[in-house]
């Protein structure tokens, strides 16, 4: 993607030091704060209807309101959110905004939000830090690249302290045959195969554009992490490997597979469908060819069922630089 022109890169640098400063003028403050949170038992990002179940913009607005009830518009405080990540997802790099009256510390000090609000805040829900932005930024339409990881782990048996952030398989998967098939994702398609767009309205009939531009669709295994719960170090007493999924005459093999996907942005469900496909082609039912056909076709009708929810994570933002932030 191309870079700001110098100008506009000071023009918002100029606005957030003016930002910093609203509380001397009495104003509103604009605050981006970095999120992360595990989306187990949410029902998705987005507010919905209270008999829908929780979810993250619920729980974070209702911790906001209780610091700053009233926004700019004299309504109760609403947060944007650059994703709207699906029941059961999970971030580590969700960013949200917001305003707020510059008042007391929480007009003059940005880094007093995060210690306020997770003080307020479930335990499965965090903000990682925040800061004071120029009333402009909007935390989906100012981003410039979304990015995500998707966790399969080859094992078959369960592994309790890993399964609630990634897809389990009994079997090994082609790495390389899906890495293949993932770099013809590459570019800018119409991806209505593997998704929909978020502003599909069916009782109506209409039906937003599916076009993205995917800048980044790899696979590879990670390395094996024997110091995290759940991955043990090697080991061959009674003849077992000592790590999952890992058979007894490679015991040194590595068990996860991610998945990593940048785009300007998403169509819901198409991460989950996309390594759905993929593992199609490292199971052997699918090619490489197979995958540029379903492209083409345009047609959700295929094989490649959506991956479960919980291997999902979104992991990070992009944005100008000139917005400072983190």
């Amino acid at each position: 993607m191309s870079a700001l022109p110098d100008a506009d890169v000071a023009d918002m640098a100029e606005a957030n030091e003016a930002q910093a400063h609203a509380a001397d003028a009495g104003d509103v403050v604009t605050v981006a704060a970095l999120v992360a949170y595990d989306g187990t038992r949410y029902a998705g990002f987005q507010r919905q209807a209270a008999e829908r179940g929780p979810t993250v913009q619920g729980a974070l607005e209702d911790a906001i309101r209780r610091l700053a009830p009233i926004g700019a518009d004299g309504k109760p405080t609403t947060l944007v959110a650059a994703g709207r990540t699906d029941s059961g997802v999970h971030a580590t790099g969700q960013v949200i905004g917001f305003q707020a009256p510059a008042r007391g510390a929480l007009g003059r000090d940005a880094s007093v939000w995060p210690r306020a609000l997770n003080a307020l805040l479930p335990d499965d829900i965090a903000i990682r830090v925040a800061r004071f932005v120029g009333p402009t930024f909007h935390a989906r339409k100012s981003a410039l690249e979304r990015r995500y990881r998707y966790r399969i782990l080859c094992d078959p048996a369960p592994s309790p302290l890993r399964e609630r952030y990634v897809w389990r398989v009994a079997q090994r998967l082609d790495v390389d045959a899906m890495a293949a098939a993932a770099a013809a994702l590459l570019g800018e398609h119409d991806f209505a195969a593997f998704g929909s767009s978020p502003w599909d309205r069916r009782a109506d009939g209409y039906r937003g554009h599916t076009v993205r531009w995917l800048t980044l669709a790899q696979c590879a295994w990670l390395p094996l992490q024997t110091a995290l719960p759940g991955a043990s170090a090697p080991t061959h007493e009674s003849g077992a490997s000592g790590v999952s999924g890992v058979s007894d005459d490679a015991p040194d093999q590595p068990d996860e597979i991610a998945f990593d996907f940048a785009a300007n942005a998403f169509l819901t469900g198409m991460v989950r469908r996309l390594v759905g496909t993929l593992a199609l082609v490292g199971r052997g039912k699918l090619s490489a060819d197979d995958v540029r056909g379903i492209l083409a076709a345009r047609e959700k009708a295929h094989p490649g069922a959506a991956a479960p929810a919980r291997g999902l994570c979104l992991t990070h933002v992009t944005y100008p630089p000139g917005w400072g932030l983190w």
